[in-house]
């Protein structure tokens, strides 16, 4: 029973990130979902916890750019960048934010790499999952 239930899992996980890449094309190629509100929070979240190390504007002081195509994020998922941020970050207290800061503040750094915001906030599920770059193609 439990490794049916694990097939069927693993078969619905492969499916969905299969067809992401087609729902986001439907939706107007952009469809990493955040809002303007939690991008605009997240701005004074990071301002407050991130950019003493990442730069106000978050080209990087003595910790990596976070913000165009070379920086240290660019070409990482969503979901990788979601779960070390979570654990890792801030570097003086890792782990410490609330699931909430950290998803606007991941709404930030979409914005700021030129993803647009739309009417649908960031959740922790589809931050955890969601396969897209950070940097917009």
């Amino acid at each position: 029973m439990r490794l049916a239930a694990l097939r069927i899992f693993l078969a619905a996980t492969t499916l969905s990130a299969t067809l992401l890449p087609f729902a986001r094309a439907a939706a107007g190629g952009d469809a990493i979902a955040f809002t303007a509100p939690q991008a605009a929070i997240g701005a004074k979240t990071y301002a407050k916890n991130c950019a003493s190390c990442h730069g106000a504007n978050l080209g990087g002081v003595t910790a990596p750019a976070l913000v165009g195509r070379t920086s240290a994020i660019a070409q990482q998922s969503l979901a990788e960048v979601y779960e070390y941020i979570s654990q890792q970050m801030p570097m003086t207290a890792p782990g410490t934010l609330s699931k909430a800061q950290y998803l606007s503040i991941l709404a930030y750094i979409l914005q700021k790499n030129g993803h647009k915001a739309g009417s649908r906030p960031l959740s922790a599920s589809v931050a955890s999952t969601d396969t897209a770059t950070i940097q917009k193609p």
